[in-house]
């Protein structure tokens, strides 16, 4: 975290401040005082207004940032933001003291660029995802996202660009491909021209032109992501320098304030994509019917553990609610839900019984409530939402299975046989060929891992294109095999929003297997073309969580009766 990267001696010279819950750090068109901050501790909630409603357009925590327009505008504030934990810690960082930082402390600056980089990437992957739901738009929004270039005239460093290793381009010729793998270079142009052309709803469109002096490829060389865009020379004789990151440093080393611009740059596009994606989904996204929200008061029952489906999930606008469970002898709360939570979700893909109960716990409470059919429209209406549940869901699933871990490694009476079989909770299989082509795959032979209980997430899930895979735990010096998937099924579905190390081993069963990986730039690019994609996805996982409950709850019963026998 950008947090952690600042030192004693650093904080101690800067201006930290201490807020309270629900203070105003900063308001929405108060003017500009130069200044962005970064949250050493707590959370924050970031808010625009959008005719007399105040809207929460973002969530943000301990390492983030805001206020970064300061750096390159004296504009006023354009949002509005407010502390949600019980106290924060601030650093309030001048526009002065940053400049000076660049020179000083590049690597503080690279980390914050970086951080900067992420950001706008999430902002841009939001931004195609309203675009996607838009018909009949104007596409041209996209080139005047890409009006502002990164250009260099520092003289030194030019000279020292001039000595580097050049490549030399006829007309035509494509120096990398939207969708490819980053190379660990950017580019810089020495001569000629290139046109950078992006993908959007099937259609090929030029996004921006550049010439002499202009880099290109940047954010991908920073953030190590798949290029966005294709870059494709445009005349005779293009001449490119590959500036690699020993070639980057030098070039900040030569001129301190290189790092800096890239920053300015970075923030450009990212304060012009969160503005045109906050207004096209004003604009054109519609607003929820007011039937469909309702108001609940203190102690007030939502739904009760037992009761028939009615096939409606719901969303918290306001208030907080308790999940309970019945024990036999009352009620136990076993969850507590905030204002962006949900529950409610296993209508989706069943019609069982309410598995638990919901109840008011604040003085008034308001509840978005979609039906199933509702639910199936808005997946291609509005994939943001249904990736949301999804995000929601495996953190849900992380809990409950890390929950069945710790019973079972802590208690050696127990039979591991209770933890779930997952080869129980498939639903139909997932044909991944439905969704994109000339994925990467693995072969892999029998006996082979594809991933390692313990090891570091890749951030990516996977699929089965041939044979099968054995899923393995360790339980108390015992490897228990606990599902085997077979062609068409997906999994490591979790790595996609945790960054926990692998909670077990996958290893191919079959004679032969081959497995394709499908990392998160991959996984976005499918679920712009099919959002049907992401709700089967859901759907899976929504499953596996239902298993997985049940067979805590099981253990749960299980340790009770240890626990009643030896006391």
């Amino acid at each position: 975290m950008i947090s952690q990267i600042f030192s004693t001696e650093f904080l101690q010279d800067t201006d930290v401040k201490d807020f309270q819950n629900n203070e105003i750090i900063m308001k929405e068109n108060d003017e500009s005082n130069e200044t962005m901050y970064f949250i050493l501790a707590g959370n924050c909630k970031v808010y625009k207004t959008q005719g007399e409603q105040e809207i929460l357009i973002n969530e943000l925590s301990q390492g983030e940032f805001f206020g970064e327009i300061a750096l390159i505008s004296n504009q006023n504030r354009t949002a509005t933001v407010k502390v949600s934990s019980q106290s924060a810690k601030i650093l309030l960082f001048s526009k002065k003291k940053f400049i000076n930082q660049t020179i000083s402390n590049p690597v503080l600056m690279f980390s914050i660029l970086k951080a900067t980089i992420v950001r706008f990437l999430k902002a841009d992957y939001n931004f195609e995802s309203i675009v996607s739901t838009i018909p009949n738009l104007n596409l041209d929004i996209y080139q005047k996202l890409s009006q502002n270039p990164l250009k260099l005239i520092h003289i030194k460093a030019l000279n020292y660009i001039h000595s580097l290793p050049i490549l030399n381009f006829s007309n035509k010729f494509k120096v990398f491909s939207e969708g490819k793998e980053a190379n660990q270079y950017m580019y810089f142009i020495l001569k000629g021209s290139i046109s950078l052309f992006k993908e959007v709803k099937n259609k090929k469109i030029e996004i921006s032109k550049l010439e002499l002096g202009n880099f290109f490829g940047e954010v991908s060389f920073i953030s190590d992501t798949p290029y966005s865009y294709s870059a494709i020379t445009t005349s005779d004789d293009v001449r490119i320098v590959p500036i690699d990151k020993v070639a980057f440093l030098k070039i900040v080393n030569l001129h301190p304030e290189f790092l800096f611009n890239n920053l300015k740059n970075v923030i450009w596009k990212l304060i012009n994509t969160e503005k045109a994606g906050f207004n096209l989904k004003s604009k054109f996204q519609k607003t929820e019917s007011t039937s469909d929200i309702k108001e609940y008061k203190e102690d007030e029952f939502v739904i009760r553990e037992g009761d028939e489906n009615n096939e409606t999930m719901y969303f918290i606008l306001e208030g907080n609610f308790s999940v309970c469970k019945n024990r036999g002898d009352g009620l136990e709360e076993v969850n507590v839900l905030k204002q962006g939570d949900f529950f409610g979700e296993l209508s989706l893909i069943s019609n069982q019984p309410r598995t638990a109960s919901i109840q008011v716990k604040s003085h008034h409470a308001k509840l978005l409530l979609i039906s199933k059919e509702k639910f199936l429209q808005k997946t291609k209406e509005n994939p943001n939402l249904v990736y949301s549940i999804l995000k929601a869901t495996i953190a849900r699933l992380i809990r409950a299975e890390n929950k069945i871990d710790k019973i079972i490694k802590s208690l050696p009476e127990i039979d591991p046989s209770l933890a779930v079989r997952l080869h129980e909770s498939r639903l139909d299989n997932l044909n991944v060929f439905n969704y994109v082509h000339n994925l990467h795959t693995k072969l892999g032979f029998k006996g082979d891992r594809i991933f390692t209980e313990g090891e570091k997430s890749d951030s990516a899930l996977y699929f089965i294109l041939e044979g099968s895979v054995a899923v393995i735990k360790r339980y108390n010096k015992r490897n228990l095999k606990i599902a085997n998937f077979e062609k068409g099924d997906f999994f490591g579905e979790t790595a996609l929003v945790s960054d926990a190390n692998r909670s077990q081993s996958i290893m191919v069963s079959s004679e032969r297997g081959k497995i394709v990986k499908i990392d998160k730039y991959i996984f976005d690019k499918i679920i712009h073309i099919n959002p049907g994609f992401l709700f089967s996805l859901l759907r899976n996982v929504i499953w596996k969580l239902i298993f997985s409950e049940k067979a805590l709850y099981k253990l749960n019963m299980t340790v009770d009766d240890i626990y009643e026998r030896k006391y």
